[in-house]
């Protein structure tokens, strides 16, 4: 018989940082982690180098008194076989002479050797005896000229200097040592530098207490941001970053701000575009299906229905043309502004009107020799223009008179649509420019769209007469377009 065994799927590990979150990446614990570790190599630093530099100062200063004790012995050494020829002891006799007569300060000694053995040392008794250092006696034995050097002892470090001695006459080879004891002030330097290091780690700690502070209203905004992301869906995205600072990270929460107002713009442009759609065209569908579903064999009925959904698919084909540039128009990136002329723009605009219907085409062109040319996008005017003339085009009968034209202005650029139709009720005047509302007709949502996608408006009006009463049919639509000013070394104005 044979057992089969099935190993356990291991819980997959929850992902750090989205749905969990390690306690050491936060932002806070490597703020103060940054700043405990600079303040540490910091105070480091700072010990080491005192403790070369006191270290070295010492050994400048004990070399120097033995440099003064060398000296000294030579003057004796001098005075003594200088003044009456070779001492008859020699070398030997020369010690013992010195070393009568010496009195070591406190924690230092002095040790002659002869031919490389010990002789004698100086009657003060030292904190440990260096003439049985047979290392440091050979060391010392083997010197050719004076010397400096540092030694171990159970005393503690030494600091020593050795000088070869001899006397004329004398075939014996001596050596003075004269050595201080400095592991006293080393330790006194230790003791100062621990004391130093205790009161760091304090400092430390009280670094890494303040800077805790510190990091957490530093990275307030930053929790405040978090916060505000999670809470962010699309039906609320109301909710903003209170700025107090105008640092890096009060740019950051301005920027976030930012983003959430173009995605607020989004959102709500996108519940206008499915609102719209799903109010304008579901009663062109149901007319459709309805006049479909009940489609009658009789020829001329036949006819009267497709008709009927043919003008029905058209009005679709409108709308949803209306809709797309509605919503485009509102996007940051729908702008392509170049350089152009307000006259040709016009005649580009009449030529493409005049192919609509059979109309008495017009231009009414203002020419302005100062200001001709322009910055502004072409295919959005143009479209705007040209609907315009379509609507104008729909609202009057055949070879009627319809003007498209423009000026340039001191303030900005207008360009308008006049025509001979019905005209506009005074109760309409207003209403035309909301979205999708229509006086018996649409008469001009889409070029609304258009001006206020350039910070302009538009504005219709019935044909006046003098005194401002209404002399007839017709109604005329303006485009007004503002210069705007280039931002650098007060540019030129341009639309």
């Amino acid at each position: 018989m044979t057992t089969v065994r099935t190993a356990e799927p291991a819980p997959p590990k929850q992902a750090i940082g989205m749905s969990g979150r390690h306690p050491l990446r936060s932002i806070r614990v490597r703020l103060l982690g940054r700043m405990l570790v600079l303040v540490g190599l910091t105070l480091a630093s700072l010990t080491g180098a005192e403790s070369i530099i006191f270290t070295a100062r010492l050994n400048e200063r004990v070399d120097r008194e033995l440099a003064h004790d060398l000296q000294a012995f030579r003057s004796f050494a001098t005075g003594t076989t200088g003044s009456s020829g070779p001492d008859p002891g020699g070398v030997r006799a020369l010690f013992v002479s010195y070393l009568e007569g010496y009195i070591p300060e406190h924690g230092q000694t002095l040790i002659t050797l002869v031919d490389g053995d010990p002789y004698r040392r100086s009657a003060e008794e030292p904190p440990a005896r260096l003439d049985t250092d047979r290392a440091l006696m050979s060391r010392a034995a083997a010197v050719r000229s004076p010397s400096y050097g540092d030694a171990q002892s159970p005393a503690g470090s030494v600091r020593f200097v050795a000088v070869p001695v001899a006397v004329a006459g004398d075939s014996a080879r001596g050596v003075l040592v004269i050595a201080t004891f400095t592991q006293q002030e080393r330790d006194h330097i230790n003791e100062s530098i621990r004391t130093q290091i205790y009161l760091g780690l304090g400092a430390m700690l009280l670094s890494a207490c303040v800077g805790w502070i510190f990091a957490s209203r530093i990275v307030a905004p930053l929790r405040v941001l978090r916060d505000t992301a999670r809470s962010i869906h699309e039906s609320d995205i109301t909710r903003r970053i209170h700025i107090q600072d105008r640092d890096e990270i009060g740019q950051l929460a301005g920027t976030f701000n930012d983003m959430l107002a173009r995605l607020d713009d989004a959102f709500s442009t996108k519940r206008q575009f499915m609102n719209d759609v799903g109010h304008e065209l579901r009663t062109p569908i149901t007319i459709v299906l309805s006049q479909l579903e009940t489609l009658p064999d009789d020829p001329v009925e036949r006819a009267q229905t497709v008709a009927i959904v043919t003008g029905e698919l058209h009005r679709m084909h409108r709308m949803s043309e209306e809709l797309l540039m509605l919503a485009k128009a509102r996007r940051p990136d729908a702008l392509r502004p170049e350089d152009l002329s307000l006259g040709e723009l016009i005649e580009e605009v009449y030529v493409k009107a005049a192919a609509l219907a059979e109309r008495r085409w017009l231009l009414d062109f203002v020419d302005n020799p100062h200001r001709d040319n322009l910055h502004a996008d072409r295919q959005l005017l143009t479209q705007a223009m040209v609907q315009l003339a379509q609507n104008a085009a729909q609202h009057t009968e055949e070879h009627a008179r319809i003007w498209i034209g423009g000026r340039a202005g001191a303030d900005g650029v207008e360009l308008w649509v006049k025509d001979t139709g019905p005209g506009i009720r005074l109760a309409d005047q207003q209403r035309i420019f909301e979205r999708f509302v229509r006086a018996e007709e649409s008469r001009g949502s889409a070029g609304r769209a258009s001006a206020r996608h350039r910070q302009g408006h538009s504005r219709g009006a019935p044909r006046r007469g003098p005194g401002g009463q209404r002399s007839g049919p017709g109604a005329t639509f303006t485009l007004r377009i503002p210069y705007v000013t280039h931002a650098l070394n007060g540019g030129p104005r341009q639309p």
